[in-house]
Formats: C-alpha cells, sequence, structure tokens
C-alpha cells in the first residue's frame, strides 16, 4: 500500500463530509432567518415577544457557526492545513457544547413551555380575540387552530369565557369550523349546535402530540450529528498529527 495513503483517504472523507456540513449551515441559516421574520405570527403565544426571536437568533448563529466549520474543515483537509484544522476541531467542540446546553435546556424547561402556552392561549382566547383583521392576537389563535385543525386551548368549551363570543350569537370563531361556512359555528358561547362541524381537540393537545410524533426524528438526527461530531474530532486528531509529522520531516 502506498505511503500516506490513510492520510489522503482521511482527507477525502473529511472534505466531502465537511462539505455536506457546510450545505446543511446553509440550510439552518436559511430556516434561522425564515423563523425570524415569522416569529411575529406566534410569539404572543409565549408572552414575550423576544422569546422566539431569540430562539431563532440561536438558530441563525449555530448555521453561521456550521458554514465556518464547514469552511475550515474542507480547507484544512485539502490543505492539510494544522491552523485550520485546529479552528476546526475548537469549532465542533464548540457545537457539541451548545447541542448538549441546548437539549438539556429544552428537556428541563419543557413544563414550562407547555404551562405558558395554556396560560397564554386562554388568556388570548378569553380577553384579548377580538375577530377583527390586524388584530395580533386574533391572527395568531386564527393561524393556530386552523394549522393544527383545533379548537380552544382544551377544547372549543374554553369560549364560553371569550369577550368575542359573549353577546354575538356564535360559539367560535370561524377558524375552528373544519369548513368554514355560514352557521357552522352557530350556537351559545362554547356550545356549538352543530358540534360536528367543528373541531373538538384542543390546540394545546394537538401541537403535544405534534411535538411528540417529531421528538423520536429529531432525537435520532441529533444523535446521528452527534456521533458524526465525535468521528469528525477524531479524523481531524488524525491529520493535525500527519502535518505535524511533515513539518518535522518524518
Amino acid at each position: 500500500m502506498c505511503k500516506g495513503c490513510g492520510t489522503k483517504i482521511v482527507q477525502a472523507i473529511l472534505f466531502v463530509v465537511n462539505f455536506l456540513v457546510w450545505v446543511t449551515g446553509i440550510v439552518l441559516i436559511g430556516v434561522g432567518a425564515y423563523a425570524l421574520v415569522e416569529a411575529g405570527k406566534w410569539e404572543v403565544l409565549f408572552g414575550d415577544e423576544n422569546t422566539l426571536r431569540a430562539v431563532a437568533g440561536f438558530m441563525l448563529g449555530v448555521g453561521v457557526i456550521i458554514c465556518i466549520v464547514g469552511f475550515c474543515g474542507c480547507c484544512g483537509a485539502v490543505k492539510k492545513s494544522g491552523c485550520l484544522l485546529k479552528i476546526y476541531f475548537s469549532l465542533v467542540l464548540l457545537i457539541i457544547v451548545l447541542e448538549v446546553v441546548a437539549g438539556i435546556l429544552a428537556f428541563v424547561y419543557q413544563q414550562d413551555v407547555e404551562r405558558i402556552l395554556k396560560e397564554n392561549i386562554i388568556k388570548l382566547i378569553e380577553e384579548e380575540y377580538t375577530g377583527e383583521e390586524k388584530n395580533v392576537p386574533t391572527e395568531t389563535i386564527d393561524l393556530l387552530q386552523e394549522t393544527f385543525d383545533c379548537c380552544g386551548s382544551a377544547g372549543f368549551a374554553d369560549w364560553e369565557n371569550s369577550n368575542y363570543t359573549v353577546g354575538a350569537g356564535v360559539a367560535v370563531p370561524m377558524s375552528c369550523c373544519k369548513k368554514p361556512e355560514d352557521g357552522c359555528n352557530d350556537g351559545s358561547p362554547g356550545n356549538p349546535d352543530k358540534k360536528g362541524d367543528v373541531f373538538a381537540e384542543g390546540c394545546l393537545m394537538k401541537f403535544e402530540e405534534y411535538v411528540t410524533e417529531n421528538y423520536l426524528a429529531v432525537g435520532g438526527v441529533c444523535i446521528g450529528l452527534l456521533v458524526f461530531e465525535i468521528l469528525a474530532l477524531i479524523f481531524a486528531c488524525c491529520l493535525i498529527r500527519a502535518a505535524a509529522d511533515e513539518e518535522k520531516g518524518l
């Protein structure tokens, strides 16, 4: 076997993998930017207008770091540059730390997020929903109910105490109807005449189901990414050592 073939194979693998990492970073930047723009539609659900923007900003920042990591990994692999590979190693280590911290925070604050969502959905329904266009709480609740095919926080009965339905001759907003049409939401507040025409499940439960359905997929991707990152660190160490040996003339 030719001398240095093992190093060349490691170089090739590291280059291909980091090119894919660079592409992933570009995608993550796009997703983060989109989330930052769309945050305004959902931020009232969390009671703090900066919460979603902070999450989107974090995602955007991680995407930028991943792009830099991919670039340093590609260039370091091609040039077998000890300096670039050391920067690459440090950045990958930083990403691993950020991922672990994000995972821990997500686990620790999961119940708090659910509680805040429940409280704010009920508050929006009872106090701030007007049914008028260009009203942020109205637009947010309508979007939530239409997106997840749900009604209210726990069910359509949540609309019983809403300022919107009191004296209006309707049970729930049109966004609760399976087929939005005249008469589908008739009834007394929180009590539709035609219950089969409106979504029975609450939005909080539907949202939790959505998260649960995607939990295993997201967890699998994160574990796979973590394994890859550890392997990337090992490959980088091999190339750093090979570069150092070449500088010494070994």
